[in-house]
């Protein structure tokens, strides 16, 4: 298959390591670059961490080799095997299609709208218009469907993706994402790794930012969505993926999300998280029983007893990690205890979560 990751992000650049080794798979920026580059994850192991590497504070980085992903932008596509659009596309469409064919056009190629019909008319295109290739199977977004540019929502359209998988789990983005890629089959992958990007360094050179999680054995993500499209997806990517009902992906961030969101009221402190679990497990049994329609007490203590396990085990430093990739996201993350408050029958701890986490916030 040929997988095109949007987004430059942890998730995109470690996916598309995990897909490198048996599909055609490259990172598309939403933002312009000077030429593809190259990034080079590295895997780390559940060996190196400190419960079983004897090390006391660091975490292991080097378990895999790396391998090699190219990233690019929309208009350098044509490299990797896509298209290249042209920057200027709103003046074409306003001159009637003309276009600058001088070497100085950065991005010469196709506008959007060309491409889009190019699309449309499958076959029957003319000499030009063949310079578009639509072959990408398989788009997944990294950013959530609401947030594209339209331009970049227009180029995904362009290349008539069969499918188009969303990352995020925000009740609704499913919805957006149908109506924005009518023409494509969506369905949600849920990471089953983690990653992250830590700053260039001495110690991590430029290209070797990003490191993931990802244990041997384990599929890449969990697909969900209509039956269909799941059946022949998994069939496409096999092992990458594990076929789930969709509410194997639902209840996971109703657990776990409330301790995301105290953690962002602790401002990223794990361990003022460990010792302030009452409300966001009160949060997580309202959220799980919105999302399931079944209601699990969750304990405070068993929840540290777990957070503790995955600490240690964990060769991503988990309080470093959370601390950081979750407070990008506090958007997403209020979204989703918005969403749950709006279906759950009780939802005072969540209620009272979601307003700690806004006056957190706006104290910054």
């Amino acid at each position: 298959m040929r997988v095109l990751f949007q987004g430059a992000g942890a998730i995109g650049i470690a996916g598309v390591a995990l897909f490198g080794g048996r599909h055609e798979a490259v990172v598309v920026s939403r933002s312009r670059r000077n030429g593809p580059s190259a990034a080079f994850p590295q895997r780390v192991s559940v060996l190196e961490s400190p419960l079983f590497g004897g090390a006391e504070e660091t975490h292991g980085s080097t378990a895999a080799a790396a391998r090699r992903v190219t990233v690019t932008d929309w208009p350098g596509i044509e490299a990797a095997g896509g298209f290249r659009l042209r920057p200027d596309s709103a003046s074409d469409d306003a001159n009637g299609g003309a276009h600058d064919t001088s070497d100085s056009a950065i991005g010469r190629g196709v506008t959007i709208a060309q491409a889009r019909r190019s699309a449309q008319r499958g076959t029957r295109r003319s000499a030009r218009d063949r310079r578009v290739q639509d072959s990408w199977d398989l788009v997944v977004l990294t950013t959530r469907p609401g947030d594209l540019d339209e331009d970049v929502a227009a180029a995904i359209r362009a290349v008539a993706p069969r499918w188009v998988a969303i990352t995020s789990q925000v009740d609704g983005d499913l919805v957006v994402a149908r109506s924005q890629f009518p023409g494509a089959e969506v369905v949600i992958l849920g990471p089953a790794f983690l990653s992250e990007r830590v700053d260039a360094s001495p110690a991590t050179p430029a290209g070797r930012e990003v490191r993931y999680w990802s244990p041997f054995g384990a599929p890449a993500f969990l697909v969900a969505g209509p039956k269909h499209a799941v059946r022949r997806l998994s069939h496409e990517l096999r092992s990458l993926v594990l076929s789930v009902p969709m509410e194997a992906l639902l209840v996971p961030p109703a657990v776990f999300m409330p301790f995301v969101a105290e953690l962002s009221v602790r401002a990223g402190d794990w361990e003022a998280l460990l010792d302030h679990l009452d409300l966001p497990s009160a949060a997580a049994a309202e959220a799980v029983e919105a999302a399931a329609g079944i209601r699990v007490p969750i304990v405070p203590q068993a929840a540290r007893a777990v957070l503790e396990a995955i600490e240690r085990i964990s060769p991503i430093s988990l309080p470093g990690y959370a601390g950081r990739h979750f407070a990008r996201h506090e958007g997403q993350t209020l979204d989703m205890l918005d969403s749950w408050i709006a279906q759950a029958r009780d939802h005072a701890a969540l209620s009272d979560l979601a307003a700690d986490m806004r006056q957190s916030i706006d104290r910054r």
